[in-house]
């Protein structure tokens, strides 16, 4: 089979606290029908845009500066103008179109160049079914990002995204419950590359689903003789195919007009400046760093890519524990602890256990506790909140530090149990885990099992 192409144009929706033209709050997903909505964002006659959200704007230019795009520091909006029931203005506003300079020029993100980046207003929500248009998400300020057509496998394709949408949680310009959407364009080499574009697909799954089901519609109808048209399909999820909307001389004229009602977006180099210092330390720069710590490549993924145990690594780190650990607990037992609850780690943050979770790892960071003590105790506080510290001192938790009683208690153990002695001497090394056994159950778990069997392996010497 022959090589393909495949570019997007995504609309990653920014997280702000309120929409792009006006000061209606951006709604939660789930929100009764058109009830965070004004005269601005419904398009109402006489109604003008107030000046661009200022958050989304330093959104857009954050992301420009990670992709070391050219930022344009004068430029407009435009309408861009169409007939669809979602925007009763007949227009949306965007910095996009005809001979405009976008936001961010050029750039390139994780081996793709980019086209450019800008900012624009998301339409309605219209059900063409029902005809019920919900102007919740109308005005909701969007970026748009547009790539070259250099992906080259689905693979890579998912990669690249969930790179993206894990840098966008990093610099907080992404609001996650609204997530992105994308135009899908696709070709394959059996074509002479004939591009086909998919419209408006949700979700890093659906986006890569897409595409998939695209090369597979476009290499059946080449082995069956039949020509590859450029047209516009939409995705159906339920069936895992593309459909058929319409054909690219029934594309429409958007006839871009300058917007008259907002003045130009001038940005200057002092806030260039300022937003560039505020850019957080992105995740391959913390892969770079955590990888110093003797973790695995997967444990180290899974830390970068959830922001919540990256705060409780780093916060343990300030308080100069055993890094890896550290690391494999909040990577091992965390997870585990959630699973078994059915329950994700949004979850976690709503309990607002933080600090005890941070205390935790500091006393299992400094050997305090084992790592067997730090287990119980994770899951008693998913269960209820309370003061770790306290209690390990109460129930007398803390790690066995006495390296004279642990060797008494291994010289006492193996007196009384001579055949696991005999069976180690003739070969047999799994027979000291009872003798490592029952240390840990004398001290109720507290002793810490590598320094029982440092000084078990000196010991056993003398029987």
């Amino acid at each position: 089979m022959g090589n393909i192409k495949i570019g997007l144009e995504i609309h990653m929706h920014l997280r702000t606290k309120e929409k792009l033209f006006c000061t209606c709050k951006i709604p939660e997903q789930n929100s009764p029908i058109n009830t965070t909505i004004c005269e601005r964002c419904t398009g109402q006659p006489g109604a003008k845009p107030m000046l661009p959200n200022k958050t989304a704007i330093a959104h857009v230019i954050k992301l420009a500066l990670i992709f070391n795009s050219s930022i344009t520091k004068n430029t407009y909006f435009q309408r861009k103008h169409y007939t669809w029931p979602d925007m009763p203005t007949g227009f949306q506003r965007t910095i996009s179109g005809g001979h405009i300079a976008p936001n961010g020029i050029g750039g390139s993100f994780k081996g793709i160049e980019l086209e450019e980046l800008h900012i624009e207003e998301d339409p309605a929500a219209w059900d063409p079914v029902t005809g019920e248009i919900n102007y919740n998400r109308s005005g909701f300020p969007l970026a748009e990002i547009v790539t070259k057509p250099q992906f080259t496998s689905t693979e890579q394709l998912r990669d690249w995204l969930e790179e993206l949408i894990l840098v966008s949680k990093y610099l907080k310009a992404l609001n996650e419950e609204y997530g992105i959407k994308s135009d899908v364009n696709v070709s394959i080499e059996e074509s002479d590359y004939q591009r086909v574009e998919i419209k408006n697909v949700s979700s890093i799954t659906n986006i890569v689903k897409a595409a998939e089901a695209e090369i597979a519609r476009q290499r059946e109808c080449v082995s069956k003789g039949e020509p590859i048209k450029q047209e516009t399909r939409r995705y159906n999820d339920e069936l895992d195919e593309t459909q058929f909307m319409r054909s690219k001389e029934d594309a429409q004229d958007y006839m871009f007009l300058p917007e008259p009602d907002l003045p130009n977006l001038i940005i200057d180099d002092k806030w260039i400046a300022e937003l560039k210092a505020s850019l957080p330390e992105l995740p391959e720069q913390k892969r770079q760093r955590y990888a110093a710590y003797s973790l695995s490549k997967e444990d180290i993924e899974v830390l970068v890519a959830n922001a919540y145990l990256t705060q409780l690594f780093e916060h343990a780190l300030e308080q100069k524990p055993n890094p890896k650990e550290v690391g494999l607990f909040l990577r091992r037992e965390v997870p585990r602890v959630l699973n078994y609850h059915h329950e994700d780690m949004h979850t976690l943050e709503e309990k607002n256990i933080k600090e005890e979770l941070s205390n935790l790892l500091e006393l299992l960071g400094s050997d305090k506790i084992s790592y067997t003590t730090a287990q119980k105790l994770l899951e008693k506080l998913y269960d209820e909140k309370f003061d770790i510290k306290a209690y390990v001192e109460e129930n007398n938790l803390l790690q066995v530090q006495d390296t004279a009683l642990i060797e008494e208690l291994l010289r006492k153990a193996l007196r009384e149990a001579p055949k696991a002695v005999e069976d180690f001497k003739n070969g047999n090394d799994k027979a000291l885990n009872f003798i490592v056994g029952i240390v840990m159950r004398e001290t109720k778990g507290t002793a810490k099992p590598q320094v029982v069997n440092e000084i078990l392996a000196k010991v056993i010497q003398e029987f």
